[in-house]
């Protein structure tokens, strides 16, 4: 677990139910521009890219009576630490009701 721990250095870690979790990103997402912070949120390519993981849990983790059954419980958004701020802000914008009108991406970090 340790050397886990040293490779998350400098990376904030959320672990949502997996609706409020795609609900969170749309949240972020739709309160800022589509700027280097959006790539990076939305393009598993770019420099810094966030990590954003489905992770299936088994019903017998819990009860070992039980037999195995996954389902898709936990959504993880991993980002960099610098990232905080502006994740911050976009919230703040959002529980305001405001958001940013779709614009165009600027995708060449990713050469897409």
């Amino acid at each position: 677990m340790r050397e886990w721990v040293e490779s998350k250095r400098g990376w904030m870690l959320i672990d949502f139910p997996v609706d409020s979790g795609l609900a969170f990103l749309s949240a972020v997402a739709n309160s800022g521009p589509r700027d280097a912070f959006y790539v990076r949120m939305t393009h598993w390519a770019a420099p810094d890219a966030w990590d954003v993981t489905v992770k299936p849990m088994d019903a017998a983790m819990f009860q070992e009576q039980l037999a195995s059954r996954f389902r898709l419980r936990l959504l993880q958004v991993s980002f960099p630490a610098y990232d905080l701020q502006e994740l911050t802000r976009r919230l703040h914008k959002h529980a305001a009701g405001r958001s940013v009108p779709p614009a165009p991406t600027d995708w060449s970090t990713v050469g897409r």
